[in-house]
C-alpha cells in the first residue's frame, strides 16, 4: 500500500515564501495585498498559522501558481 505524504503548515509556507521572494515582493506587499499585515504573512510563512481557503486561494491566483509549488 502507497503512503501518503502529509502535508505541513510548515510546507505551505515554505511554498508561500518561495514564491513570494520569486516574484520580488516584501511580507509587506503580499500583506497588502491579502489585506493582511507583515506579520500574518511571516506566520504563514514560519508555518506559526495556515492561511484559510480564501487566502490561500488568493495567494496561488495572485502568483499563477499551481498547488502542487506548495508541496
Amino acid at each position: 500500500m502507497e503512503e501518503k505524504r502529509k502535508i505541513t503548515a510548515e510546507m505551505i509556507g515554505a511554498g508561500i515564501r518561495r514564491l513570494r521572494l520569486e516574484h520580488g515582493e516584501t511580507q509587506q506587499e503580499l500583506g497588502e495585498y491579502l489585506g493582511y499585515g507583515a506579520t500574518t504573512v511571516a506566520n504563514y510563512e514560519s508555518g506559526y498559522r495556515l492561511p484559510d481557503l480564501e487566502t490561500f486561494f488568493a495567494i496561488v491566483l495572485h502568483y499563477d501558481a499551481d498547488l502542487k509549488d506548495f508541496i
